[in-house]
């Protein structure tokens, strides 16, 4: 058996706090990380520190330039054990985002359509929580009641098996 964590995460950033006022959530950011310490993250947000337009997969370090300028960061952490074939299956698809990452941009057209009730999936395009829920249903670690583009950061809330370790900064967690 392996373990993967899935953060929910409020940035503070202009975006993150338009997103807390839409969704009315103390989170508006989702990620998955493969290691206990949550040092990567991997996501769909901003790929330059900068910008927000140029945005799509992305990889998230603790210790990178983000993270020190959005140091106040608050998440939820949760521990999900999974067979080492879906941790597999996990790092292949994130392996393969990986090597296309050009290919995979953040879906700005897509977030405010399927706010509306509009299911429009586009080819290689997601947001954050749309990205984490197509990961863990491809890798066969739950099934969800609704189409993974209508997923939101507060449904990764209650998800049986995933169970919350740690509340708080995320730059205290260790």
């Amino acid at each position: 058996m392996k373990k993967i964590y899935i953060l929910l995460m409020h940035t503070n950033t202009i975006p993150a706090k338009i997103i807390k006022f839409v969704t009315r959530y103390e989170y508006s950011h989702v990620g998955i990380s493969l290691e206990k310490n949550c040092n990567t993250i991997y996501s769909f947000g901003r790929r330059k520190f900068n910008s927000i337009l140029n945005a799509g997969f992305c990889i998230e370090y603790k210790e990178g330039k983000f993270f020190e300028k959005f140091n106040k960061t608050m998440c939820r952490i949760y521990e999900v054990e999974i067979t080492d074939k879906q941790y597999e299956d996990i790092e292949k698809l994130i392996n393969k985002m990986k090597l296309n990452m050009n290919k995979y941009k953040y879906d700005y057209i897509g977030i405010v359509a399927r706010f509306l009730g509009i299911p429009i999936i586009l080819k290689n395009k997601y947001v954050c929580s749309y990205f984490v829920a197509t990961i863990l249903q491809k890798a066969n670690i739950c099934k969800f009641d609704k189409k993974t583009c209508f997923i939101r950061p507060k449904d990764f809330e209650n998800i049986k098996g995933f169970n919350e370790i740690y509340t708080g900064s995320y730059m205290s967690y260790k």
